[in-house]
């Protein structure tokens, strides 16, 4: 039996991200697929508990295990769900089978970056919904030509679904988030870092700290941004292969 796979999406979308992905991966995937939402996007419901990666972390790795059976998985994040992975090799480096990072940093926020998260937060906390889906949905797609306008509109549309206070909890969890690189360096496991050639959001810096703390070489998708796995499903299906298979 091979390992599980828990896929964790990007923010502020929800794991329809990973559709095109998985229906591409077909035959490479033959442990169980486990994808799930964040706290107070698409199906999942907020939660009182304070924002915390740990404590998304933490339950991640008790529906894996109580799903499947399976003491470990491969955890596959793009983005915040990054960060998530990263918490789970921290706080639970028995349940990592593998990792796959997309789009994501292991380095905590600047001082600046954190003040905009919680600015952010500020401004949701409380509203129906993001305040303007479409400004959300630009940046996190770098693909261009005819198909851009069509994934701007999907990401546009698939923001618009979630509700204000769970894009202010996503944005309160990422901000209080430390510095995980160290904790790549203990993973033991296979590991690929994924980014996306013009990503406008995570630094190239930042992830080559990632790869160099895990061994790796990163993989670069051509001519796609923070979405690596939305906007060339073919392209990230074939550099997560290796990983799980």
């Amino acid at each position: 039996m091979s390992a599980p796979i828990v896929f964790l999406n990007a923010f502020p979308v929800d794991r329809a991200q990973w559709e095109g992905l998985l229906a591409v991966l077909g035959p490479d995937v033959r442990g169980d697929v486990i994808t799930f939402d964040m706290p107070g996007i698409g199906q999942m419901p907020l939660t009182d508990e304070d924002p915390s990666l740990e404590l998304i972390a933490d339950a991640a790795v008790l529906a894996m295990r109580e799903a499947t059976g399976e003491d470990a998985a491969i955890w596959v994040g793009c983005s915040m769900g990054g960060y998530v992975a990263m918490a789970v090799a921290e706080r639970h480096p028995d349940a990592v089978a593998g990792l796959g990072l997309i789009a994501t940093k292991s380095v905590a926020d600047t001082e600046e970056g954190k003040a905009k998260r919680l600015s952010i937060a500020d401004a949701h906390t409380g509203a129906p919904g993001a305040t303007d889906p479409r400004a959300m949905a630009e940046p996190l797609v770098g693909l261009e030509g005819p198909q851009r306008e069509e994934l701007v509109d999907w990401v546009s549309a698939n923001i618009a679904r979630h509700g204000g206070d769970g894009i202010a909890w996503g944005q309160r969890a990422m901000a209080d988030r430390p510095d995980r690189t160290e904790v790549l360096r203990n993973v033991d496991g296979p590991a690929v870092v994924i980014a996306g050639e013009n990503d406008g959001i995570v630094a190239r810096a930042d992830i080559d700290t990632m790869a160099e703390a895990l061994g790796v070489t990163p993989i670069v998708i051509e001519g796609v941004g923070h979405l690596a796995g939305l906007e060339a499903p073919e392209a990230v299906a074939e550099a997560l292969a290796p990983l799980l298979r």
